[in-house]
């Protein structure tokens, strides 16, 4: 026997023989659980932590009292030869659902790849063996050192010392063709071990320098590779100059044993490049020396190094090398992903690479937060200021507990409403819906410029219903006028399909940029027309009637209305010539449910608590103010504005500072209409996962103890960390309003 490879975690194993011949089957050792009735009677009194001989098995007596029988397996094919009849010097196999994969490279170069199926006969009981396979000519005619199988057996490694690696495509194992050529290292640097992760995705390569790199196949659209894929070092662990001697991976995760000929012995985790221990072993009353096989037991319990002529073990224990604070919170280059990234993503099948990152999850949060106050905290606000100082107390008394009790709703009643009900009606209405974002605050002031038109008698008359005129009006003119316009809007700026345009197929970005900046060309217009034409018509409007400055000002309304799409339309070619696109960045391809909807469905829980305690912070100014501001000739408005605002300014921040609390903890809502996908991304039309959905969902399946069990309550903490230092930042804000007006 020359050459031995066994899968991790099974007892599938291919040996290699002098002869260059190889056989496959099963080889090592079974356990099975004895009952107290079945264990023999001469064996009952082992201690605890001991052994037995019962015939050709063993009696194991486990340190909880459990008695197993351990049994050595043996069961071999029938042998199968190799290329040119010498020595098998490498030989790997990986289980596939209906058979056996084989790779063997022989001390000559010959290298060859075989698909083994056997099947038994259920009536007469004969295995019948059916092969196929392979010789591989490399492109080097200097003898390859290593041959290994991933996993999925689609493709073969094949490995020259001097670095040199070829990967051939096996997915038609009768005629493999290559796929990649690439080095491992650089001379004079030679390569002296090569073992397959657990997962068999990636590929730990030693060199004499005693550095190991983690190789992964990522698929980019630049790959010269026939498949799309190229080999790339994701990892490097840097080693302290000596050659590595032994290289054993996990069965069950990604811990690697290295073992160096200076006597250092190291465990390491690959998809962190942590360093979890290490251990000098030249000590005499250890191996004396280094090791030249490591092993990692089945549990990650023991590790097991030997020499030529002395073996030892230790116990120890790993602890959760896959959580630490790099895994957390930084981006990390994941198996088969084109770059280090943020990723939440903790189960999948047996060998899956589990993610960590929290990042996704607290930005999520923030996405939440932020869409859900952006639509909440306007409503709110302007909802409390129109009933605390417009509003007849007759009024305030019936609408103000209609409004309170919004904020009993039940969120998973809001969140069906939401994920249900909401969001297929805003996927059919997207258009009208944007386009009414923008018509209905502009209708409403337009109706409030027009306001001024009418003659003083009407004016007068109706003055205690102008809010409530203006916006019954207003809104139903603003949302019909967005009706009818959306299909023209979106035919002019989004190619007729707003959806295929958010996909990306075809338009340019121009109408993208016009509705990110119509409201920042909004702002900008209005104080361009306040500096340039205000002072100009203060001065030469001391005469004029109250009439003819009514239409003045609605003309400088509607000056302000061209200027600001004449300001986002310049602004948007601008950008749109320069190739910048906000599709890939604030829009996106529409996803059902999304922060959008999660920003119309929130604002039903928020809007109730900002409007009660804001109500109750402008209700609680001191009426000699607002006596002494309207005797001094102001407006209701201008008293508002400028004297009651300001005063109840720190109640309205706590207002708006709860709200947010409520935002950021908010569970059910997230998690019926975003979709709960943990992507990272600012687009309005995509999903997200926020931390308190993930605890949600996940903590009930998670498994007591596990890393995902225990990072699910450090995602709490963070969560509690977050609404922490908001809380706090808050009180220090209202005090300081307070102390401001605290004298009037």
């Amino acid at each position: 026997m020359t050459a031995v490879s066994v899968e991790p975690g099974t007892l599938d194993a291919v040996i290699g023989f002098e002869d260059g011949s190889f056989r496959t089957g099963r080889i090592g050792l079974e356990s099975t659980f004895l009952a107290a009735t079945d264990v023999p009677a001469s064996l009952a009194s082992i201690p605890k932590r001991g052994v037995g001989l019962d015939g050709d098995t063993i009696v194991f007596h486990s340190q909880t009292g459990q008695f197993s029988r351990i049994v050595p397996v043996c069961e071999l094919l029938e042998p199968s030869s190799g290329v040119t009849g010498a020595p098998l010097q490498s030989v790997d196999c990986t289980k596939l659902t209906s058979g056996s994969l084989v790779a063997v490279l022989d001390s000559e170069g010959g290298i060859r790849v075989e698909f083994i199926e056997s099947r038994r006969n259920l009536l007469t009981d004969e295995v019948i063996v059916t092969t196929s396979g392979a010789v591989i000519t490399p492109t080097s005619m200097i003898p390859a050192s290593f041959v290994r199988l991933p996993s999925l057996g689609d493709q073969v490694f094949i490995v020259w010392d001097n670095g040199l690696a070829e990967r051939w495509d096996i997915r038609t194992i009768e005629s493999p063709r290559l796929a990649e050529s690439f080095n491992l290292t650089n001379a004079p640097t030679r390569i002296v071990a090569m073992e397959h992760l657990f997962g068999g995705m990636a590929l730990a390569a030693a060199d004499s320098d005693g550095i190991v790199n983690i190789w992964t196949g990522v698929r980019s659209d630049t790959a010269t590779s026939s498949d799309g894929v190229t080999m790339t070092a994701t990892k490097t662990f840097s080693g302290d100059g000596t050659a590595i001697t032994a290289l054993a991976p996990s069965p069950r995760s990604r811990l690697l044993a290295v073992a160096s000929a200076s006597g250092m012995l190291r465990l390491l985790y690959s998809t962190n490049s942590r360093l979890i221990q290490s251990l000098d072993t030249s000590d005499s009353k250890l191996l004396g020396g280094s090791a030249s096989t490591v092993i990692i037991s089945p549990r990650e319990n023991r590790l097991i190094a030997a020499t030529q002529n002395r073996m030892v073990a230790w116990e120890f224990n790993a602890g959760f090398p896959e959580v630490s604070f790099v895994s957390l919170f930084r981006p990390l280059w994941y198996e088969n992903y084109p770059s280090e990234i943020h990723a939440w993503e903790t189960t999948g099948h047996e060998s899956f690479e589990s993610k960590f990152g929290l990042i996704p999850l607290i930005f999520g949060t923030l996405k939440a937060t932020l869409f859900s106050m952006l639509f909440a905290v306007p409503i709110a606000l302007c909802a409390a200021i129109y009933s605390s100082q417009f509003m007849s107390s007759r009024w305030k008394n019936r609408v103000k507990p209609v409004i309170e009790l919004m904020a009993g709703l039940p969120s998973v009643v809001l969140g069906f409403f939401a994920g249900l009900v909401l969001a297929p009606l805003v996927e059919q209405g997207l258009m009208p819906i944007l386009t009414s974002v923008f018509l209905v605050p502009l209708t409403i002031l337009a109706g409030a410029h027009f306001w001024q038109i009418v003659p003083s008698g009407l004016r007068s008359k109706w003055a205690g219903f102008r809010f409530a005129l203006v916006s019954l009006v207003a809104i139903p003119l603003g949302c019909l006028c967005a009706h009818t316009a959306s299909p023209t809007i979106e035919r002019l700026l989004f190619q007729g399909d707003i959806q295929a345009w958010l996909d990306g197929r075809g338009g340019s970005g121009l109408g993208g940029w016009m509705l990110a900046l119509l409201p920042f060309s909004g702002i900008l217009a209005m104080l361009l027309l306040e500096r340039l034409i205000g002072p100009v018509l203060r001065r030469v409007s001391q005469d004029w009637s109250e009439q003819q400055a009514a239409l003045v000002l609605c003309g400088k309304f509607l000056v302000s209305v061209g200027l600001t799409l004449a300001i986002a339309m310049v602004a948007g070619m601008f950008f749109d010539s320069l190739r910048f696109d906000t599709r890939g960045g604030l829009f996106g391809t529409y996803v059902q449910r999304n922060a959008l909807v999660v920003g119309i469905g929130m604002s039903f829980a928020i809007i109730p608590l900002i409007f009660t305690i804001a109500d109750d912070a402008l209700s609680s100014v001191p009426e000699h103010l607002r006596s002494a501001s309207l005797g001094a000739g102001a407006t209701p408005w201008q008293t508002a504005v400028r004297v009651i605002i300001p005063t109840a300014a720190s109640g309205l921040f706590s207002a708006v500072m709860i709200g947010l609390g409520r935002a950021v903890g908010e569970t059910m809502i997230v998690l019926m209409a975003a979709g709960n996908t943990p992507i990272m991304g600012w687009n309005i039309f995509n999903g997200f996962q926020t931390l308190s959905a993930a605890i949600a969902t996940e903590l009930p399946e998670a498994a007591r103890g596990t890393s995902h069990y225990r990072v699910l309550f450090l995602a709490a903490v963070v969560l509690f960390f977050m609404t922490f230092v908001v809380n706090t930042i808050a009180e220090f804000v209202r005090q300081r309003f307070r102390r401001r007006f605290h004298e009037l």
